[in-house]
């Protein structure tokens, strides 16, 4: 059975372009759920697409999508309302033509802004948020019943390449043009034009 299926799959391979197919039904796929989901937002543009699974949390609609967005497979997207009996005023705004990766996650209690071109790499975090805020009266907590805490917005400007596994944390704001290499922690401002690496992230090179 195993060597028939073999060589029917060759048979198949050799007779049709598979890769197309398969990129059509994911596109399908794609679209499909993209247009069950897109009427939870504030607005989502056209030509945006979410492959499916994607998560969704808390206050949608006040998320905005701009045009010709694409979201990978396993997308988080989390912007709270309401966390262990605290409310939070969250938003989460995001450019055009900007591509993100599988396995990202985007969490907000305060506000997260991304400019147009932005593209990110896999397993990308973007939080402006934490379990509660790192003080003497919080370490008996658990940090599951902690009230979230925020050191400010999130704004990351356009054309900002972030690369696999990249986290960055509340109260940041990144330049135009910035490229930030896999891995980082970026938990500081950067500048326009300039490529970090490393935890925390530091500047490696800026281009005047």
């Amino acid at each position: 059975m195993k060597r028939f299926i073999e060589c029917f799959a060759k048979f198949v391979s050799r007779l049709f372009n598979c890769k197309k197919i398969i990129t059509r039904l994911n596109s399908f796929k794609g679209l499909f759920f993209t247009n069950l989901i897109k009427c939870n937002f504030r607005y989502c543009g056209s030509n945006s697409i979410f492959f499916p699974p994607c998560t969704l949390e808390g206050r949608i609609e006040n998320c905005v999508i701009g045009e010709n967005c694409s979201f990978g497979k396993n997308f988080v997207i989390e912007c709270w309302k309401i966390f262990n009996g605290t409310s939070y005023n969250s938003s989460i705004n995001i450019g055009n033509n900007c591509h993100f990766g599988e396995y990202n996650h985007i969490s907000s209690i305060n506000n997260i802004t991304i400019g147009d071109g932005v593209l990110t790499g896999r397993f990308v975090i973007i939080s402006d948020n934490d379990h509660g805020e790192f003080v003497l009266e919080n370490l008996p907590v658990p940090p599951q019943q902690r009230a979230l805490s925020s050191k400010g917005p999130i704004s990351i400007g356009k054309n900002v390449w972030i690369g696999d596994k990249v986290t960055i944390l509340s109260g940041v704001k990144i330049g135009d043009n910035v490229v930030i290499a896999a891995n980082a922690v970026v938990t500081k401002d950067v500048p326009q034009n300039s490529l970090v690496a490393g935890v925390p992230a530091k500047i490696i090179k800026t281009i005047k």
